[in-house]
C-alpha cells in the first residue's frame, strides 16, 4: 500500500533523520523499492508537487515508506537498548518542549530534579503515572536530569496523557510521531535557576561563571558594609529554610540512592509559607515583612497582570477623549479610566512616596489624535500601571487598588474621597531605629557610582530601544514585501496559465510552481508579521520598561536633594546653646522666668530634631530600598534575552518548516528538453 504525505509529514522526517537512516543502512532492498516511488500519492485531486516528472525520485518519501518484516525486528533490538539520555537523540521536537526547558531553570544544560519534578506536575496525572514517568526518566541516584532526558521525560507525559504505555520503547516506536504534552499555566510558571539546587562545587573547586545571566544570590550581613536593608534580612531566613531543605534532600539523595531521590521531586517541599502583608490603615508594616528580596525572580513572583486596552467608543462633543478599559488579573476588576484618571494617581503617587521611583507617563497630545498616538499612548499607559503593581511599594498602595478597583468613576469617587497626600514618613511614621540598621554603610558610594553611570545607561537604553524599533520595521517591510511578491507570482501565473506551444506540459509545471511559490512565500510574510507583533509586544516593551526605570531612579534622585532638606544641624547648634544657657541661670534668682522659656524651646527643639532625624533614616532607608529595587531590575533584563531568544528560535523554526515544504515541491523542476 502507497503512503500519503502531507507536508508536515515531510517535515517530521527530513534527509537527517538519524532513526530512518539507520533503516536504509541496514535494508538496502527498502531503498531500491523506494526508486520508484513518488513522493505523493494524488489523493486531493490534483497533483500536489507541480515539477514532478514521470521518474521522480526524493529520499524523504523513501524515509516515510512502512517498515517491513526484517525493519520490525530491528526496531525490537534497538528499542531495547534505548536510553533516557538517547531516545530522542536527532527528533525534531514540538516548540513546548524548548519552552519547558528553558522554563526549569537550566544550568550547564542540567535541570534539577525538584524543577523536573514541578514541570511534569504541570501535567496533573495521576501520582502513580507521575512516578513512573520520573522512575523512567531520572536514571538511579542522580541528582539532576540531561537536556536530552528532560525531553523524555515529557515524551513520557506526554505518552501517560494519550493513555499509551509509560516506557522508554513507547517513545521510541512513536519518536517521530510523538503526541504533544499537555502542560496548562507553563507560561506562568518558571523556576529561578540556582547552580546549588542541581550539583554543589567541591569545596576545593573554585566555583565558575556557568551561567553568563547568574545573579550570585548570597545573603547579605546587614550589620557589614554589603547589606541591602531588612528585606534582605527577612528574606534570609527564608533562604536559609529552603537551603536546609534542599540539603536535606540532597543528603537523602545520596544516602539512599533512586528511592530518596524521588522523594525530593516534590514540588510543594520548598514553597515558602511566609506571604506578605498589605498595608492596612496609618499602621506601619516594615519594609522587611514585604516578600521577597534576596532571591532575585522570587521578588517578582506572584505580580498581577494587567491588560489595557482602548475602549471602542470615544466620550465628548467637541474634543473626543479615549477610555481606557484596565483588568486586573489578581484583583480580579475591570474599570473604565481616562488619561486624566492616570495623571491624578502619579500626581497623588508623587506626594505620597517621593522618595520611591515613581514612572513617568506617556505625553498628552492636545487637538487631533492619529491611530498611532492613541496606540503609542496606550502601550505607554500600560508600561506605567505594569511599574507600579511591579513595585513591592506602590502595589500595596491603597490609591494604587482604588484606582484598579474602583467601578465608578474615578473623578467622583476622588471627590468624595479625597485621598492624604502627605509623604510616607509622616504616614506610617515608622519605627527608625530598627532600620537604621539595615542601611548600607556605603549607601552614598553606591549611589555615587550609580548616578554617574544612569545618563550613559539611560542613553544606551534610549538608542537601544530606537535600534530595536528599526530592525522590527525593517522586519515589517520584509515580510509586507514577502506578501506583494506572492501576489505577484499568482497574477503571473495567471497570465501565464496556457502557453502559446500546443500541448505544452512543462509550462503548466512551471506555472502550477509559482502557485506553490507564492503560497509559500505568502506564508512566510504571515510568519514574519506574527515575529514583529511578537516584538513589538515583548522584547521592545520590555526594553522601554526597563529604560523607564532607569529614567525613574535618576529622577528620584534629582527630587532627593530638594525634598529632603532639613534643619538638623541649626536644631543641634540651637539645643547646645540654650543648654548652656538653662545651666548657667537655672537657680539664680529672678531668672526662673527665662529658665522656664529655655526649658520649653529646649524640648521644641528636640522633638523638632528628633523628628527630622527619623526622618532622614527613613528617606536613606526608602533610597536603599530603591537603589535594591534597581538592582533587582537586572534579572527581568536576563529573562528579557532569554524570551527573545526561544522567541525567534520559535519563529525561526516556523520559518525553516515552510521553505523545507517548498524544498519538498520544488525538488523536481522540469528538465530542458520538455520545453522542446
Amino acid at each position: 500500500m502507497s503512503t500519503m504525505l502531507d507536508e508536515d509529514d515531510v517535515l517530521r522526517s527530513g534527509f537527517l533523520d538519524p532513526g530512518t537512516s539507520r533503516y536504509l543502512l541496514s535494508t538496502p532492498s527498502s531503498l531500491s523499492r523506494s526508486m520508484s516511488s513518488p513522493i505523493y500519492t494524488s489523493h486531493f485531486g490534483e497533483d500536489p508537487d507541480p515539477w514532478k516528472s514521470s521518474n521522480a525520485f526524493d529520499p524523504v518519501a523513501d524515509m516515510r515508506q512502512g517498515l517491513g518484516t526484517h525493519d520490525a525486528v530491528a526496531d525490537n533490538i534497538l528499542g531495547s537498548e534505548v536510553t533516557a539520555a538517547s531516545v530522542l537523540v536527532g527528533i525534531e521536537l514540538p516548540e513546548i518542549y524548548d519552552t519547558a526547558y528553558l522554563r526549569a531553570g537550566p544550568v550547564d544544560d542540567r535541570v534539577s530534579l525538584e524543577a523536573l519534578g514541578k514541570v511534569v506536575s504541570l501535567a496533573t496525572l495521576p501520582s502513580r503515572a507521575t512516578e513512573k514517568v520520573l522512575h523512567t526518566a531520572v536514571p538511579a541516584g542522580a541528582l539532576y536530569v540531561t537536556h536530552n532526558e528532560f525531553n523524555t521525560a515529557l515524551a513520557l507525559v506526554a505518552c501517560a496523557q494519550k493513555n499509551m504505555e509509560i516506557s522508554l520503547q513507547t517513545v521510541y516506536q512513536h519518536r517521530n510521531d510523538l503526541p504533544i504534552p499537555t502542560l496548562p499555566k507553563l507560561n506562568e510558571f518558571h523556576i529561578k535557576r540556582n547552580s546549588r539546587q542541581i550539583l554543589p562545587p567541591p569545596a576545593n573547586q573554585t566555583q565558575q561563571m556557568d551561567d553568563p545571566w547568574k545573579v550570585i544570590l548570597t545573603p547579605p550581613n546587614h550589620n557589614g558594609p554589603n547589606s541591602t536593608g531588612p528585606l534582605s534580612q527577612h528574606n534570609n531566613n527564608n533562604h536559609n529554610h529552603n537551603d536546609t531543605s534542599l540539603n536535606e534532600n540532597t543528603s537523602l539523595n545520596n544516602s539512599h540512592g533512586r528511592t530518596q531521590s524521588m522523594s525530593s521531586l516534590n514540588p510543594a517541599a520548598h514553597q515558602d509559607s511566609h506571604l506578605s502583608r498589605d498595608l492596612k490603615g496609618n499602621s506601619f508594616v516594615p519594609t522587611h515583612d514585604i516578600k521577597p528580596i534576596a532571591e532575585t525572580l522570587e521578588w517578582f513572583k506572584d505580580l498581577d497582570v494587567i491588560k489595557l486596552s482602548i475602549a471602542p467608543e470615544k466620550e465628548g462633543f467637541l474634543f473626543k477623549h479615549v477610555n481606557y478599559v484596565v483588568e486586573s488579573q489578581k484583583r480580579q476588576s475591570i474599570v473604565l479610566r481616562r488619561y486624566s484618571d492616570f495623571y491624578w494617581l502619579w500626581e497623588t503617587l508623587l506626594k505620597r512616596y517621593p522618595f520611591r521611583l515613581i514612572p513617568n507617563l506617556p505625553p498628552k497630545k492636545l487637538g487631533a489624535q492619529d491611530d498611532v498616538f492613541i496606540e503609542a499612548r496606550k502601550k505607554g499607559l500600560n508600561r506605567f500601571i505594569h511599574a507600579i503593581v511591579r513595585h513591592p511599594i506602590l502595589k500595596k498602595d491603597e490609591v494604587v487598588d482604588r484606582f484598579l478597583t474602583e467601578p465608578s468613576e474615578l473623578l467622583a469617587w476622588r471627590k468624595a474621597n479625597p485621598p492624604v497626600t502627605d509623604e510616607e514618613f509622616v504616614r506610617i511614621h515608622p519605627e527608625t531605629n530598627s532600620l537604621e540598621a539595615y542601611i548600607p554603610r556605603d549607601l552614598e558610594d553606591r549611589l555615587e557610582k550609580l548616578e554617574k553611570q544612569l545618563p550613559k545607561m539611560v542613553e544606551h537604553y534610549h538608542n537601544m530601544c530606537a535600534m530595536m524599533e528599526k530592525m522590527i520595521k525593517l522586519q515589517e517591510v520584509y515580510g509586507t514585501e514577502m506578501v506583494r511578491y506572492s501576489i505577484a507570482l499568482n497574477k503571473i501565473s495567471e497570465t501565464e496559465n496556457t502557453c502559446f506551444v500546443p500541448d505544452c506540459h512543462g509550462c503548466k509545471q512551471v506555472v502550477r510552481g509559482y502557485e506553490s511559490v507564492a503560497k509559500h512565500m505568502q506564508k512566510a510574510g504571515s510568519i514574519t508579521e506574527e515575529q514583529v507583533s511578537c516584538s513589538i509586544d515583548s522584547v521592545l516593551e520590555d526594553l522601554k520598561q526597563y529604560r523607564d526605570t532607569l529614567v525613574s531612579f535618576k529622577e528620584t534622585m534629582d527630587r532627593k536633594p530638594k525634598l529632603s532638606v532639613n534643619q538638623i544641624d541649626t536644631l543641634a547648634k540651637r539645643l547646645s546653646a540654650n543648654h548652656a544657657k538653662v545651666n548657667q541661670n537655672r537657680g539664680v534668682p529672678g531668672l526662673e522666668s527665662e529658665v522656664e522659656r529655655l526649658d520649653l524651646a529646649i524640648k521644641t527643639d528636640h522633638e523638632k530634631m528628633t523628628w527630622q532625624q527619623q526622618r532622614d533614616i527613613h528617606i536613606r532607608y526608602s533610597i536603599s530600598c530603591e537603589l535594591s529595587y534597581i538592582h533587582k531590575q537586572h534579572a527581568l533584563v536576563a529573562h528579557l534575552y532569554q524570551n527573545y531568544t526561544h522567541d525567534q528560535l520559535r519563529f525561526s523554526r516556523k520559518s525553516v518548516d515552510n521553505w523545507k515544504a517548498l524544498e519538498v515541491l520544488t525538488s523536481d523542476i522540469p528538465e530542458p528538453e520538455e520545453f522542446a
